[in-house]
């Protein structure tokens, strides 16, 4: 066998297809998922700004069998094609899910013909995510032209997630020339999606279809995604489904039934909800008046231009990659504000005092614009956040100042690491304790609509 004949010609690359609308994607003859232990997920089409994928070549596999690989070759000369998959910004609906498959399959019978000796058909497509192997295709007589799956796989938001196709001929060590020059084609499609988790009460295993979803008054093909509504139902077996407008999902209540059929309507909520309740990360309306000026006291960054540009300290090209005010953790139930970027650009003295400047007795910890309710950037802090959270909420694209201890340390956006001290001027980042009890009472946290607090 000649080992250098592998492959390569076999697959273009691959073009990622995102389908936007990040919104639940339940039309009329949609059947709900039947649920084991009270929980299912349902899944919801993302946006394409959520995510960032790089790829090289193209969707389209269009090639001819090469000379069949041994086991031990599979993993040198087996053709690779690789592409990355970034979650540019956490979807609270809980996890994203990159599912892969192919589409529009060609592919000669001598291809799909099932092998004695190696149990199915020698051509061989298999799926890895950070070099482990998650899905393969059987390309056997079940390979025809409809949507096959490889595999779904949950992403991380804190990594480049790394996936490898590879495609080749498994030698069974017999005379395979029969499987030479043969064709196979397919189209190479992946969507990305959020899933949502979504609870069930006290009934086993329904299906239940909706019919129609109407939303303040028009007919949508999607559940809210966004924004607090109430929600009414009509179910033509007089089944029980409820929704939760903070956590976005539906109950079925004691009573439902099996194969019924609902009608949604959907309407504006004027419920709130506490702080406390809101998801890590998620952005607020917050304003401070302890001395502050401008449009720092909400929490705008300085030198702070545009979106495209958020300001910046100590060296303009390291730009901040959010402003404002988020959720930084919840501990007991208090909630942490802090800074998503910088408020002010300062040496390495009198961190405290001028984080007080953005406190407002209104809403911190104990009423009061002191030490226990608001201070500069500490190392206990960047410890309550979660690995989940940590590259979104730490690294935040800019240098800046934090404290360990005694200690005056900073965040270094070049090598994305804690560094030690220096006499340049880096950002201040503000925490803020906020006391319990206080209110959304509008916004859905996101940047572009921040929950309001009262």
């Amino acid at each position: 066998m000649i080992v250098g004949m592998s492959f390569r010609k076999m697959l273009g690359i691959i073009t990622v297809v995102i389908i936007s609308l990040f919104a639940l994607m339940l039309t009329t003859s949609y059947a709900w998922y039947s649920y084991e232990n009270a929980s299912t997920k349902f899944d919801v089409v993302t946006a394409d700004d959520n995510v960032d994928i790089v790829y090289q070549r193209g969707e389209y596999i269009n090639t001819e069998s090469a000379i069949p690989l041994k086991k031990s070759e599979i993993d040198l000369y087996s053709d690779k094609y690789d592409f990355n998959i970034k979650v540019k910004k956490t979807v609270k609906d809980n996890e994203m899910v990159a599912r892969i498959s192919l589409m529009n399959i060609t592919i000669d019978d001598e291809l799909r013909k099932i092998d004695e000796e190696l149990g199915d058909s020698p051509l061989r497509v298999e799926l890895y995510y950070q070099g482990t192997l998650v899905g393969n295709v059987i390309t056997g007589k079940s390979f025809v032209n409809d949507t096959y799956g490889i595999g779904d796989v949950v992403l991380s938001d804190a990594i480049d997630n790394r996936f490898e196709l590879r495609v080749y001929l498994l030698d069974n060590g017999k005379n395979q020339l029969e499987l030479m020059d043969k064709k196979f084609q397919a189209r190479i499609n992946v969507n990305v999606i959020s899933r949502v988790n979504t609870s069930f009460k006290n009934f086993d295993q329904p299906d239940i279809s909706i019919s129609e979803i109407v939303i303040d008054g028009k007919v949508s093909k999607y559940l809210p995604n966004s924004g607090y509504y109430d929600m009414t139902s009509v179910c033509d077996k007089g089944s029980q489904v409820t929704w939760d407008s903070y956590n976005k999902t539906l109950q079925y209540e004691k009573g439902s039934f099996i194969s019924d059929t609902c009608k949604l309507n959907f309407t504006k909520s004027n419920g709130q909800r506490l702080l406390k309740d809101v998801e890590v990360g998620s952005y607020v309306n917050y304003l401070g008046s302890n001395g502050c000026s401008g449009d720092s006291c909400l929490g705008k960054n300085v030198n702070y231009v545009d979106d495209n540009n958020m300001g910046y300290c100590h060296d303009e090209r390291y730009h901040f990659t959010a402003s404002g005010f988020r959720v930084f953790y919840i501990k007991d139930n208090i909630v942490y504000l802090v800074s998503a970027g910088a408020l002010e650009c300062v040496n390495n003295k009198d961190l405290d005092k001028r984080a007080l400047k953005y406190c407002n007795s209104n809403y911190v910890y104990g009423g009061k614009c002191n030490s226990d309710s608001i201070w500069s950037l500490k190392n206990e802090d960047i410890l309550q956040v979660s690995e989940k959270d940590y590259y979104d909420l730490i690294d935040n694209g800019g240098y800046y100042w934090y404290t360990m201890g005694n200690e005056i340390r900073s965040w270094n956006p070049s090598s994305r690491s804690l560094d030690g001290n220096s006499d340049s001027k880096y950002g201040v980042r503000v925490v803020i304790k906020i006391k319990d009890g206080v209110l959304v009472s509008s916004g859905d946290g996101t940047k572009e609509d921040p929950y309001t607090i009262k």
